[in-house]
Parts: structure tokens; C-alpha cells; sequence
């Protein structure tokens, strides 16, 4: 029986660790699963070293590698189920991600912010317009106001909030 030091067994890691990662690899075809498995394999042989007989100690981790290799691909973790294209459809996100819906708030803010310092009439047009999404026609409809006055605030509108947002945010 050999006693294997702790800074002798860490450069034994270092010295077959890519070989332990290649041999999981192999396996797996998965690099992360792989580091894991390779992991467990030097815990593992860490864990045993009494039964390590003292001779060749590489063929001794690549048997104790390719053994959880084994295990991992036959345990029932492993075990993928199929989905069907119905399923898979119905699993697909369609929405922004986090980062897109962040940053669409913060433009939304500042465009709202930029509305807000437009006297009127331009503020309520470039705010109900830009902000709140309603179209000129609908405006027209509901303040009763003539729609080529509404598309003249709004060009104005477009023309003030242009030098506003240089001079906010540039």
C-alpha cells in the first residue's frame, strides 16, 4: 500500500488532468458533463488511494475515469426524453429577452422624460403618440381636434425632441 502525499495527488491532477477531461470527453461528447466526470474521478481516486497498488498510476485513473464515464451514461440522470415538435412549440419563448425588455424600459423612460419637457400643445401629441402608442387618427377622434393640426404638432413635436435628446443624452 502506497500513501499518496495531498501535494503529490495535486500534481498528479495537474499532470492528467487533460488526459482524465479527454477520456470523459470521449464519453460524453459534452465538455461541461466531461470536467465533471473528471472531477469525480480525482475525488474519487483521492478518496481510494489505498487501494492503489503503486503501480502505474495513469492506466489506475484513465480505469477509474472511463468506470464513471460508464456509470454516468447508464444512470437514469442521464436519461433524455424525446419531445415531440407540438411540444418543443410550446415550450419556445417568443418575448424579449431580459436584456431587450431592460433596455426597452430605459428608452421608453427617457423618451417619456423628453415628452414631458415639450410645452403644449406638442407634449400631449409626442407623448400620446410615442409613449402611449395612439395613432393621429384615433387623437383626432378623441380631442376632436383637426387631424392635419395633429400631424403639424407632431412634426414640430419630432423636430424638438430631436435638439431635446442631443442635448439630454449625446
Amino acid at each position: 500500500m502506497i500513501i499518496i502525499e495531498k501535494e503529490q495527488f495535486a500534481s498528479y491532477i495537474k499532470q492528467y488532468e487533460r488526459l482524465i477531461i479527454t477520456i470523459c470527453l470521449s464519453f460524453t461528447k459534452n465538455y461541461f458533463d466531461a470536467e465533471d466526470l473528471a472531477q469525480q474521478t480525482f475525488l474519487a481516486a483521492y478518496q481510494n488511494c489505498e487501494s492503489f497498488d503503486g503501480n502505474n498510476l495513469k492506466a489506475w485513473l484513465t480505469t477509474i475515469a472511463a468506470n464513471k464515464c460508464r456509470d454516468y451514461i447508464k444512470s437514469k440522470a442521464r436519461t433524455t426524453v424525446s419531445l415531440s415538435d407540438e411540444q418543443y412549440e410550446g415550450l419556445k419563448d417568443d418575448g424579449d429577452s431580459p436584456e431587450e425588455t431592460v433596455v426597452k424600459k430605459n428608452t421608453m423612460e427617457r423618451i417619456q422624460s423628453v415628452c414631458n419637457k415639450l410645452k403644449e400643445p406638442y407634449r400631449t401629441v409626442a407623448i400620446s403618440y410615442f409613449c402611449k402608442d395612439i395613432k393621429l387618427s384615433n387623437l383626432a377622434k378623441e380631442t376632436g381636434q383637426n387631424i392635419k393640426t395633429l400631424e403639424t404638432q407632431l412634426y414640430r413635436s419630432k423636430k424638438l425632441l430631436k435638439d431635446l435628446w442631443k442635448e439630454e443624452f449625446m
